[in-house]
């Protein structure tokens, strides 16, 4: 037996294939059939898309049967010196090297998280929003469990012809090595098992036990699991329960998009825990303000009480709470949803992913509870960005806080290769040698966001309090992202769950919108004058927690940090003895500091600082770092007699927007301390 060197044994169905082209290009050219050798002999390429999705699957198994999306299992193949000394060094009690450099080699290739990433694209191309085509590929169809000669056998004779006659390469060798009977050993259910691990095993009988469980806001009292309720699509209200039940012959996300569409078009998703019910209540009480009509999820993962639970839906339909129209809320517990050894990874900010993947909304805007938005949450769906990619993603503040060196690298190891852009059409929406060689004003919004994380090493890019997606389109880039974000290696790479959606997206292959506008500092203008090295320079600046997001046409969307000085109630008398600035702009009146940060922030302008000079900053670190201070500022060049250098821009809104505002923010503000009275 002819022994291969580790560089060589294929870890991917996709590495198979050059060498059958190959063979494939000798039988066509040893043909004497010059009428019909083409069609005997094609190119992997030519192939239809079922017969490509069932010989990838299926060689997926033949090369490894133990193959897994584990989360744990997954490593990165790059040379990082540090880990490969680490494993090198593994001796036993004689001192004798348990590990050589090729054999580590081969272990990060065969668990290489790119291979991952490569299995769920592909699973994506196959068995996602296809379904419903005329003879698209059946999940239960992929299987054939009656044999050894099964299914398998006939597709490699179809695709690699006669094994025996494969030019004698390694990697051939390997082929005609292939057992064609191993797959017929699994089954579908062990192959969506190994394909998202995070879910608890199931079968078709008893996928209803890992459905999440649903409870209404009439009664409290939850629904059985496999029944769900269904919207109307024009007033947001529950108009009945239907029981769900799973077609074997769609993938477990096609099924998923099936109980979406049944259940609602659209709606609101909110993830919260007992922690989060004051903010949420002062979301709702400015839905009912803002007359919204679509349905409200709230998701969590068991970390929401009955006490919680009916405190928010006496908020979203008590008349005396609000006068404005009742709210359709209903609360999804995912805890059956997730298997135990991931339930840990999924701490603080990494909750949201639960309300983005297991929402049933085939269209959703997220928001979180201290965001406020000053249009109506349907009109986002209505922006070009979403019409245009079924996404809708806004920026974060320009901070030059850069990622670690590692991170840019580590996401460029999980893009589609070229075996996969070739055979699959897998093309992401970026091209790294197009922005690598533009100018900033040459690019799209999508390209910016790409050439400061990549190149310039920026980690703070996106925001994540308000987004708007199409699930049934984007699921797949949704779990991407959420594998991306709770994996050890990579979930540090970002603040949160931030740049983890647009990086999904980017990764999956998906094409995906931002909104063109920086990030604002939102409140009254501080007007500075100084001087510096003999020039006049006029400063305005804004300090906030908020972040504020503008339109193209100058008016305030939304924010996200509530409408307070400090979000934060419990920090003000830490933050009044530490800090001198504060003492300082109040006048060591503590009672009058107080009072302004509990109280509504006034919000007049907003200061879109410049990007390029990075004009945030801290004046401290008040309200545990929130406080950011954007600058714009306005000088005459040097050795000019009137021309001005304009850094930033400064936006004033109109009076009957200022109010609106307040207006909304009052209500925010106040909201929970109305509940606590009526208590």
């Amino acid at each position: 037996m002819k022994i291969k060197p580790i560089e060589e044994i294929p870890v991917s169905p996709l590495e198979l294939i050059p060498d059958i082209e190959v063979e494939t290009k000798r039988r066509y050219e040893a043909s004497w059939d010059l009428l019909f050798r083409g069609r005997k002999f094609k190119s992997f390429k030519q192939y239809d898309i079922n017969t490509k999705c069932e010989f990838y699957f299926q060689n997926l198994y033949n090369l490894n049967e133990e193959w897994t999306n584990e989360i744990g299992m997954f490593t990165f193949d790059i040379k990082d010196i540090k880990s490969d000394n680490k494993m090198s060094e593994l001796k036993d009690d004689d001192g004798v090297k348990l590990i050589d450099e090729k054999a580590l080699r081969y272990y990060k290739r065969k668990h290489n998280i790119a291979l991952g990433m490569e299995r769920l694209r592909i699973y994506d191309r196959c068995f996602v929003g296809n379904s419903n085509k005329r003879d698209s590929l059946k999940m239960n169809e992929l299987f054939q469990q009656h044999g050894s000669e099964g299914s398998t056998s006939k597709l490699d004779q179809k695709v690699i012809g006669n094994k025996n006659n494969l030019r004698p390469t390694r990697k051939a060798s390997f082929l005609s090595e292939l057992d064609s009977g191993k797959f017929s050993k699994f089954n579908q259910w062990d192959f969506e098992h190994r394909m998202f691990p995070f879910i608890p095993y199931f079968e078709q009988h008893n996928f209803t036990h890992v459905m999440p469980i649903f409870t209404g806001p009439e009664s409290l009292e939850p629904l059985p699991q496999g029944k769900f309720p269904v919207f109307n699509r024009d007033t947001g209200e529950a108009t009945g329960v239907e029981t769900f039940h799973y077609d074997e012959t769609k993938s477990l996300w096609d099924n998923w998009n099936e109980l979406s569409t049944q259940c609602g078009h659209r709606g609101i998703v909110v993830s919260a825990g007992d922690g989060q019910v004051d903010q949420t209540v002062r979301l709702i009480a400015v839905l009912r303000e803002q007359h919204n009509r679509l349905p409200i999820q709230i998701i969590h993962n068991d970390q929401l009480s009955n006490d919680s639970m009916a405190l928010l839906s006496e908020v979203a339909q008590s008349q005396d709470f609000s006068n404005g129209p009742k709210q359709s809320v209903w609360f999804l517990n995912v805890k059956p949803t997730l298997s135990e050894s991931v339930k840990d990874r999924f701490d603080r900010f990494k909750n949201k992913w639960l309300s983005v993947i297991f929402n049933t909304f085939e269209e959703f805007i997220f928001v979180d509870s201290d965001a406020i938005s000053y249009i109506g949450l349907e009109e986002y769906f209505q922006f070009d960005e979403y019409t245009a990619t079924g996404t809708l993603m806004f920026k974060d503040r320009s901070l030059r806080m850069e990622s670690g060196q590692k991170c840019p690298v580590l996401f460029e190891t999980l893009m589609p290769k070229i075996l996969e852009r070739y055979y699959f059409d897998t093309v992401p929406q970026v091209d790294p040698d197009f922005v690598e060689q533009a100018c900033m004003k040459e690019l799209t919004p999508e390209e910016k966001v790409y050439k400061r994380f990549f190149e310039n090493g920026y980690q703070h890019n996106l925001e994540s309090g308000l987004l708007a997606i199409n699930k049934n389109e984007h699921i797949m880039s949704m779990i991407i992202s959420t594998v991306l974000n709770i994996s050890p290696k990579i979930g540090g790479c970002g603040w949160g769950d931030k740049e983890f959606f647009w990086l999904g997206l980017l990764v999956s292959g998906h094409h995906y919108s931002i909104y063109d506008v920086d990030a604002s500092a939102v409140g009254i203008p501080d007007l500075k004058d100084r001087e510096k090295e003999d020039e006049l320079k006029e400063a305005q600046e804004i300090c906030s927690t908020q972040v504020g997001h503008t339109s193209y046409d100058k008016h305030l969307l939304w924010l996200n940090g509530g409408s307070q000085l400090c979000k934060f109630r419990d920090k003000f008398d830490s933050d009044w003895e530490e800090f001198e600035n504060i003492r300082k702009e109040f006048h060591d009146n503590k009672e009058k500091a107080r009072q302004a940060y509990d109280s509504v922030m006034p919000i007049e302008a907003a200061i879109i600082p410049d990007i390029n000079v990075g004009r945030w900053a801290h004046k401290d670190r008040r309200c545990s770092g929130y406080v950011w201070c954007g600058e714009y500022f306005e000088k005459i060049k040097p050795y000019t007699y009137n021309k001005k250098i304009v850094k930033g821009e400064l936006i004033h809104f109109e009076q009957a927007e200022i109010q609106h505002i307040r207006r909304l923010n009052t209500i925010w503000n106040n909201a929970i301390i109305e509940v606590r009275k009526e208590e």
